[in-house]
This record gives C-alpha cells, sequence and structure tokens, in this order.
C-alpha cells in the first residue's frame, strides 16, 4: 500500500490546545462519580483516597514510557505503532482487538455519570438514564467528525469549567476536613481496595491521547513531552486533591445514603447550594471532554491500524471536508449506542474496571516496547529529544510492568470473571490475526507482517524533524531501523 491510497491529517493544534485536550480527557467523570460508588457499592472507606494516591505511581510510569516512545517516534496511533514496530506485528494487531470493545464501555461509562449528575438538578431529575446517555454521545460524535481543531475550541471552554468547579470544591473543603473520617481503612478486605485502585486508574488511559494525536500537534517531537508534563501537573494533582477531600468532608456513612452524585451531595454540607450545583456541572462537563476526546484519541489508533491493512483499509478513509478519520470514529460509536439501553442500569465501577484491565494490559505491552525501543529503532532513541538515560529507562520499564501485572493480580482476587473474559479475548485474536496475514498475502500480494515492523516515510521524516532539533545529525537509515513499508 503506498501512502497515496490514505491521506495524512493536515489540521494542526498547538501545545495550549493539545493541553488542553489531555486535561479534558483525564480528569474526566472519575473523580467525581467513583469514590461514592466505591464506598456504596463495594463496602469501601476512607481507603479510597489512598486508593487514589497509589494509582500516581502506575500513571508516572505511563507517562514516562510516553514521553519516551513518542518523542522518538511522534505518529497518529501512537500506541498501535508502538506495539507492531517494538515487539511484534500481532501485538500490534492485538491493541485495537482489545481497545475497541473497551471503547464502547468507556463511552457508556462517561455517558453514565454524565447521566447521574444531570438528573441531580431538579430539572432533568425525570428524565430517563438512557435517554441523557444518548444526549451526551450523539453531540460528541458529530463534533469530532467536524474536526480537530473545533474539539479543541470547545475544550478550552469545557476545562475551565472543570478546573473551575473542582477547585471550588478543593480550596474550601481543605479546611472542613475531619481527620476522624480517614479512620477504619481496609475493613473491607483487601480485594475491593484492588478494585477500587484499578477502576481509578482509567486516568491511564487518558495520557495516551499526546502519542494517538500525533500528526495534528504542530511540531510533535517537541509538543508531545510538554503536553504530557502540564497536563500531568494539572490533571493528577487535581483528581488526588478532589478524591481526598472528599473522603475527608464527610463520614463514609454519607456516601451510602447519597451515592448518586455524591460529590455534589457532599458540597452542599459546607458551601453554599449555588455552589454545589457548580460543582455538579464540572462533573457533568467532565463527561464532556472525555467523551469529545475518547474518539478523538482512539479513533486515530484504528485509523492506523488501517493504514497498514492491520484492519480493513475502509477504517482510514478521512473524511473529504473535514479530514477526520470519520469512518473509525463510527465504528467506535455505534456499537456503544446500540448498548446504551441495557448498560444504564449497570455499576459504572464494572464498567471502570474492564476500561482500567485493559489499560493496565495495554501498559504491559508499553513497557515492552519501552525497553525494546533502543534496540529495535537505535536511531530513534538515541535522536530523541526527550531522552530516558538506558539504566532508567530498563527501570520504567520493569516497573511499570510489574505494578500493572500486581495490580491486576490484585483486583483477580474480586473480579476474575472479567479479567478470564479479557485474556479469552485476547486469545481469540492471534487465530483472527494469522487469517488476515494470509487472506492479504493471497489475495493482494501483501506482506502484513513485514509492513507492520517499518514506519511509513513521512513519520521517518518528522523523527528526523526532531534529530535536528536535538542538534543531532542523522545518519543514513540501517538495516533493521525504519526501513520504509514496502510499495504495492
Amino acid at each position: 500500500m503506498s501512502e497515496a491510497e490514505f491521506k495524512v491529517i493536515d489540521q494542526k493544534i498547538g501545545l495550549f490546545g493539545g493541553t488542553l485536550l489531555l486535561v479534558g480527557n483525564v480528569i474526566a467523570m472519575t473523580a467525581f462519580l467513583l469514590p461514592a460508588h466505591l464506598i456504596a457499592d463495594d463496602g469501601l472507606g476512607p481507603e479510597v483516597a489512598v486508593a487514589m494516591l497509589l494509582v500516581v505511581l502506575p500513571i508516572t510510569f505511563s507517562i514516562l514510557s510516553t514521553l519516551q516512545v513518542g518523542g522518538a517516534m511522534p505518529a497518529a496511533g501512537g500506541s498501535y505503532v508502538y506495539g507492531s514496530r517494538l515487539i511484534s506485528p500481532f501485538f500490534g494487531f492485538l491493541l485495537p482487538w482489545i481497545v475497541v470493545p473497551s471503547i464502547w464501555l468507556g463511552q457508556l461509562y462517561l455517558a453514565f455519570g454524565f447521566a447521574e449528575f444531570m438528573r441531580f438538578f431538579p430539572t432533568f431529575d425525570w428524565i430517563p438514564m438512557w435517554a441523557l446517555m444518548y444526549a451526551v454521545m450523539v453531540p460528541f460524535i458529530v463534533l469530532n467528525i467536524l474536526g480537530i481543531r473545533i474539539v479543541a475550541q470547545v475544550q478550552m471552554v469545557l476545562v475551565a469549567i472543570i478546573v473551575g468547579g473542582m477547585l471550588l470544591f478543593i480550596l474550601p473543603g481543605t479546611f472542613v476536613i475531619d481527620t476522624a473520617n480517614y479512620s477504619g481503612m481496609f475493613e473491607a478486605g483487601i480485594g475491593p481496595f484492588f478494585v477500587a485502585v484499578i477502576s481509578l486508574s482509567i486516568a491511564m488511559h487518558g495520557f495516551n491521547l499526546a502519542t494517538d494525536l500525533g500528526e495534528e500537534l504542530e511540531n510533535p517531537v517537541k509538543n508531545i513531552p510538554r503536553v504530557l508534563g502540564l497536563s500531568a501537573v494539572i490533571s493528577i494533582g487535581l483528581m488526588v486533591a478532589l478524591v481526598v477531600v472528599a473522603v475527608g468532608v464527610v463520614p463514609t456513612e454519607f456516601y451510602v445514603e447519597n451515592r448518586d452524585a455524591g460529590v455534589a451531595m457532599a458540597a452542599f454540607e459546607f458551601l453554599p447550594q449555588w455552589s454545589a450545583y457548580i460543582v455538579a456541572a464540572a462533573a457533568v462537563v467532565g463527561a464532556f471532554t472525555s467523551i469529545n476526546t475518547l474518539y478523538t484519541a482512539y479513533s486515530r489508533q484504528v485509523m492506523r491500524a488501517a493504514r497498514d491493512e492491520a484492519i480493513p483499509l475502509y477504517f482510514a478513509k478521512l473524511h473529504p471536508e473535514y479530514q477526520t478519520p470519520y469512518r473509525s470514529i463510527l465504528l467506535l460509536a455505534v456499537p456503544a449506542l446500540i448498548m446504551v439501553p441495557p448498560m444504564s442500569q449497570t455499576s459504572p465501577v464494572i464498567m471502570a474496571s474492564v476500561l482500567a484491565m485493559t489499560s493496565m494490559i495495554g501498559a504491559i505491552i508499553s513497557s515492552v516496547a519501552l525497553w525494546n525501543l533502543p534496540r529495535r529503532f537505535e536511531r530513534r532513541y538515541e535522536y530523541s529529544i526527550y531522552k530516558l538515560p538506558l539504566p532508567f529507562l530498563k527501570f520504567v520499564a520493569i516497573a511499570s510492568a510489574t505494578v500493572s501485572t500486581l495490580f491486576l493480580l490484585g483486583v483477580s482476587l474480586e473480579l476474575s470473571w472479567i479479567l478470564a473474559i479479557i485474556f479469552g479475548w485476547m486469545i481469540v485474536a492471534y487465530p483472527v490475526y494469522r487469517y488476515r496475514v494470509r487472506s492479504l498475502r493471497e489475495k493482494k500480494g501483501i506482506d502484513l507482517r513485514k509492513r507492520m515492523q517499518s514506519l511509513h516515510d513521512y513519520e521517518q521524516q518528522r523523527a528526523e524533524e526532531g534529530a535536528r532539533a536535538a542538534d543531532v545529525e542523522p545518519d543514513q537509515t540501517t538495516p533493521g531501523d525504519d526501513v520504509s513499508p514496502t510499495e504495492d
């Protein structure tokens, strides 16, 4: 397949727009929605705050890994590219295989949170959950088809509302915390605690957006590290503070009685009524920003896999007017829309847990990709504008894989059946991958595995621009390092 068979996206956003997209994607509904449900549905207590603090560990490793690999190999749909180029073609195929179904659940989880907080407002409390879920999903599907610049412009307003609402809860709440509310930890046992850690860790999904945007960022080699760093400081700090304050301002029994829109209900205890409604509005907007960027990020993975024909080339096509991967967006959106009615009756903790488990599996795959980067793409690592020293790179890879594995083992104590389904789905991927390889070879004469081991020309050029930015003169391409894809 020549690169003429697909078009590269030519819309661009800068450092500020990219940071806003990431902040909105990471903060999401999680800190607003899950603490009350974890306490009410899973019998947890103040250890929810400890779980949120512990989530910082895998997120930190994820950011470091993304900084290194994304700085060395900036490409749209980065996670797919790194799995296929730095490990093996099958792992590149595996990522969209497990990501697409998890993103269906991710949209439903966010839409559920939106509906729950909308019903907090008396004007909307009569509307069925499923109707409110449709009300948030459909407009953002359309918005993402219209283009990345419009997405970024909308995000600017939405993120300002989220940050304002969070600070309105955090700052006054800090002064009314009762330390007695943090007593009685771990009475529910270790299994539910790991469910809390796993479900709260879905923020890890958010940081992948920086590399998945790839070609849509201005000067991606420089801006990927900057976007990641800025968004990490803002979003992680706000999320941890919100959960810690939410647990400290009321006894955990409060959330058992006020599970729905729990954080907003807690705001009534120490804020004026109008302020509590602003906090609820921030949670609603959190659903907006995350659904907004969910389509943006993961449609790029699907699009990039389709460019290689790991999945049908049909999904690589851009809209002729808006320059967006609209077919990939619809692949992510339509099945989720069909699933809205039954999922409107499901616990958001289950949906968040599935999404987070796939994120942990993806983190393990990314750890192997990071480990292989200096060996598989030596020049890309050597010329990367952001470069982890080799010993530290190996430490990050090992630590990230270890932490993710331990979290998966911990959550298996409580949700082993979900983990079994996910691993079963991954096993099914291998015969499908083998069929795809054989089918393309027989019908089109395409060596899919060879294609999935090399970068496209425009991706090589982007990485070389990074080398020049770092004042390094790239040498000539060596065998096995950045070989151009076979032209068909």
